[in-house]
């Protein structure tokens, strides 16, 4: 729809779906192969992972504006990137997480 009506003629909702499935792409779909803790993980972080991703999906944030999401899913995909780049369950990987979480909470609908 976005490359038939452009974002100008999208509504902030549909422009927020649309950000949802670039965050999906990026911080789960794809892997830096030259990472070692990116390029393999295992069934359990993988499983993790998804999981924090689909709670991103199914969450219905509030944005004034589409400049305001667009900016808010970039920080929050910068999140996830180096979350993905931190050993699974380690200090960082946790302190990453609580961010993440934080980040969620900040646009998220009845939060």
């Amino acid at each position: 729809m976005m490359k038939v009506v452009g974002e100008e003629g999208t509504t902030t909702d549909d422009f927020v779906i649309y950000l949802k499935s670039e965050f999906l792409d990026f911080v789960y779909l794809q892997q830096n192969t030259f990472d070692k803790v990116d390029g393999a993980t295992s069934r359990e972080r993988q499983v993790h992972g998804f999981a924090e991703v689909m709670k991103v999906l199914k969450t219905r944030f509030w944005f004034e504006d589409k400049e305001a999401a667009r900016r808010y899913f970039l920080e929050l995909r910068l999140i996830f990137t180096d979350l993905n780049y931190a050993e699974f369950k380690s200090e960082k990987f946790t302190g990453l997480e609580q961010k993440m979480k934080a980040k969620i909470s900040e646009r998220a609908e009845n939060a």
